[in-house]
Order: C-alpha cells, then structure tokens, then sequence
C-alpha cells in the first residue's frame, strides 16, 4: 500500500514536472511581432521576447522605386489609426505616413525609404518608430542604415 502511494505521487510530481516544462516552451499563437520587407522580400522579422532588441538594417544602393513594407501584428489583428514615424540621430522627424484603417486582410504600411534620405539630405541613420491606438506611445522598430 505505502508503495502504491509512494508511486502514485511520483507519477504525479512527473506529470506536473513535464507540463510545466512544456508550456514554457511554448509560444502565444497570434502575438505582437513586425516584419520588414524591402520589394518584398523579407529582412527582418521580430515577434514576442525578439522585440526588446532593436536591430540595424543596412540598406545599400536604394533606387527612387525601392519600397519598404511594414508588416505589425496585435495579436493576429491590424492596428487602427496606424503611423510609421521616421527620426534622425537627433530624434528630429524626418516623416510621418499615415495609413488608413482596414477591415480586409493588412498588406502592410509601405513607403519609398528614398523619401526620407530627399527629406534628411545626408542622413545616413534613422529610427523608424510605429504608433496606433494599440500602442499610443511611439515604438522603436528598427534602426535603417542607408549606404551607397
């Protein structure tokens, strides 16, 4: 009897051991992440715990029809009242696109990254930053190194 119970509990201790572990290794379906495509093909792409790093993208010989596309995911749903922002080294803007709300399947924020060098004659760095209802407060994506 007193073995009966000693494994009883040790099959328990396992199961409780096991899911534990399992579940921490298990990522949220449908988190907050953002992706950058450049003539859409992928660069970068950054969900969950990813995020707290702020990476540099080097973009070398941009043509004037170059286009950058700006995938951010709310938990699987598009944001409202998006805004990609771009800021030089000095944290002066430089540009603020505006997209409108979608009710249909987001194809992203895009813009012509040659717009921001016309804007900040020899910028070489920016900050781009992405503000929505969801998330007021402006948010550092990426950092855009511009190289000829």
């Amino acid at each position: 009897m007193k073995r009966s119970l000693q494994l009883r509990m040790l099959i328990t201790i396992s199961v409780i051991a096991t899911s534990i572990i399992l579940f921490a290794f298990t990522t949220t379906p449908g988190g907050e992440g953002f992706e950058v495509y450049r003539n859409n093909k992928l660069l970068l792409q950054q969900f969950g715990n990813d995020m707290k790093q702020v990476k540099t993208l080097q973009l070398e010989k941009l043509q004037s029809a170059d286009i950058l596309t700006i995938k951010y995911y709310h938990c699987g749903k598009t944001g409202k009242n998006r805004q990609i922002i771009v800021r030089n080294e000095h944290n002066t803007q430089l540009k603020n696109w505006q997209f409108t709300n979608l009710s249909s399947r987001d194809e992203g924020m895009s813009f012509h990254p040659s717009d921001i060098i016309k804007n900040g004659k020899n910028v070489s760095k920016v900050n781009v930053f992405y503000t929505s209802e969801e998330i007021p407060r402006e948010k550092l994506l990426v950092m855009l190194q511009f190289r000829s």
